[in-house]
Protein backbone atom coordinates (compact mmCIF):
# COMPACT_ATOMS: atom_id res chain seq x y z
CA UNK A 1 0.00 0.00 0.00
CA UNK A 2 3.11 2.44 1.34
CA UNK A 3 4.42 1.86 -2.29
CA UNK A 4 1.34 2.60 -4.48
CA UNK A 5 0.87 5.76 -2.48
CA UNK A 6 4.58 6.82 -2.55
CA UNK A 7 4.56 6.09 -6.39
CA UNK A 8 1.24 8.36 -6.86
CA UNK A 9 3.29 11.25 -4.90
CA UNK A 10 6.10 10.57 -7.58
CA UNK A 11 3.80 11.17 -10.44
CA UNK A 12 1.96 13.79 -9.36
CA UNK A 13 5.44 15.40 -8.72
CA UNK A 14 6.55 14.46 -12.55
CA UNK A 15 3.43 16.09 -13.97
CA UNK A 16 4.29 19.14 -11.50
CA UNK A 17 7.95 19.53 -12.95
CA UNK A 18 6.26 19.17 -16.83
CA UNK A 19 6.31 22.66 -17.19
CA UNK A 20 10.16 23.45 -16.46
CA UNK A 21 12.32 23.69 -19.30
CA UNK A 22 12.98 26.14 -22.46
CA UNK A 23 9.43 27.52 -23.73
CA UNK A 24 9.22 29.51 -27.43
CA UNK A 25 6.63 31.90 -28.38
CA UNK A 26 4.76 31.37 -30.85
CA UNK A 27 3.89 31.87 -33.71
CA UNK A 28 6.02 35.09 -33.78
CA UNK A 29 9.05 33.30 -32.69
CA UNK A 30 10.43 36.35 -30.39
CA UNK A 31 11.03 35.20 -27.17
CA UNK A 32 12.44 32.12 -25.43
CA UNK A 33 11.09 31.63 -21.38
CA UNK A 34 13.09 28.96 -19.11
CA UNK A 35 11.08 27.77 -16.34
CA UNK A 36 12.37 26.33 -13.32
CA UNK A 37 11.67 25.30 -9.97
CA UNK A 38 12.54 27.03 -7.10
CA UNK A 39 11.20 25.51 -3.46
CA UNK A 40 7.25 24.81 -4.19
CA UNK A 41 7.04 27.45 -7.11
CA UNK A 42 7.79 27.31 -10.36
CA UNK A 43 9.50 30.68 -11.99
CA UNK A 44 10.58 31.59 -15.67
CA UNK A 45 13.26 34.09 -16.97
CA UNK A 46 13.58 35.56 -20.35
CA UNK A 47 16.47 33.57 -21.73
CA UNK A 48 16.08 35.36 -25.29
CA UNK A 49 14.71 37.97 -27.01
CA UNK A 50 14.00 39.06 -30.40
CA UNK A 51 13.61 42.73 -29.83
CA UNK A 52 16.62 44.69 -29.44
CA UNK A 53 14.43 46.60 -26.93
CA UNK A 54 13.98 43.21 -24.45
CA UNK A 55 17.39 41.86 -25.19
CA UNK A 56 18.45 44.20 -21.68
CA UNK A 57 15.71 41.90 -20.31
CA UNK A 58 17.66 38.95 -20.64
CA UNK A 59 17.61 36.95 -17.14
CA UNK A 60 14.70 38.81 -16.04
CA UNK A 61 11.81 37.10 -14.24
CA UNK A 62 8.81 37.30 -16.34
CA UNK A 63 7.32 34.71 -14.23
CA UNK A 64 6.57 33.80 -10.96
CA UNK A 65 5.42 32.09 -7.92
CA UNK A 66 3.16 29.98 -9.71
CA UNK A 67 2.05 26.93 -7.65
CA UNK A 68 0.72 23.65 -9.37
CA UNK A 69 -2.38 22.60 -9.02
CA UNK A 70 -2.47 18.77 -9.56
CA UNK A 71 -6.58 18.57 -9.63
CA UNK A 72 -6.68 20.98 -12.75
CA UNK A 73 -3.52 20.18 -14.00
CA UNK A 74 -2.51 23.79 -13.79
CA UNK A 75 0.02 26.34 -12.61
CA UNK A 76 -1.93 28.60 -10.27
CA UNK A 77 -1.78 32.25 -8.51
CA UNK A 78 0.99 33.24 -10.19
CA UNK A 79 2.09 36.52 -11.25
CA UNK A 80 3.82 38.02 -15.08
CA UNK A 81 5.89 40.84 -15.84
CA UNK A 82 5.77 43.22 -18.53
CA UNK A 83 9.77 43.94 -18.97
CA UNK A 84 8.35 47.25 -20.91
CA UNK A 85 5.89 48.69 -19.24
CA UNK A 86 6.61 47.09 -15.40
CA UNK A 87 3.18 46.15 -14.71
CA UNK A 88 2.55 42.93 -13.27
CA UNK A 89 -0.86 40.52 -13.74
CA UNK A 90 -2.41 37.68 -12.30
CA UNK A 91 -1.05 34.75 -14.35
CA UNK A 92 -1.74 30.87 -14.64
CA UNK A 93 -0.91 28.25 -17.10
CA UNK A 94 -1.60 24.96 -18.44
CA UNK A 95 -0.21 22.68 -21.38
CA UNK A 96 -2.41 21.89 -23.61
CA UNK A 97 -2.88 17.77 -25.24
CA UNK A 98 -0.57 19.37 -28.12
CA UNK A 99 2.39 20.18 -25.91
CA UNK A 100 1.81 23.79 -25.97
CA UNK A 101 2.31 26.14 -22.91
CA UNK A 102 -0.64 28.51 -22.73
CA UNK A 103 -0.09 31.01 -20.47
CA UNK A 104 -2.89 33.06 -19.10
CA UNK A 105 -2.53 36.95 -18.34
CA UNK A 106 -4.95 38.86 -16.28
CA UNK A 107 -5.95 41.49 -14.04
CA UNK A 108 -8.80 40.62 -11.22
CA UNK A 109 -11.25 39.15 -13.93
CA UNK A 110 -9.88 36.05 -16.37
CA UNK A 111 -12.20 36.67 -18.93
CA UNK A 112 -10.86 39.68 -19.60
CA UNK A 113 -7.31 38.47 -20.02
CA UNK A 114 -5.14 37.47 -22.80
CA UNK A 115 -3.22 34.23 -23.44
CA UNK A 116 0.10 33.74 -25.29
CA UNK A 117 1.07 30.41 -26.74
CA UNK A 118 4.94 28.60 -26.51
CA UNK A 119 6.70 25.26 -27.70
CA UNK A 120 9.18 23.94 -26.06
CA UNK A 121 12.64 24.23 -27.43
CA UNK A 122 16.20 23.47 -26.61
Amino acid sequence: MLTILFSLKGHAQNNADAIIGKWLKIPKEDLIVEVFKSGNEYNGRIKWAKDTTNKKSQDFIILEMLQYNARNKTWENGKIHDPKSGKTYDAETRIKADGTLEVHAYKAFKFLGTKKYFERTE
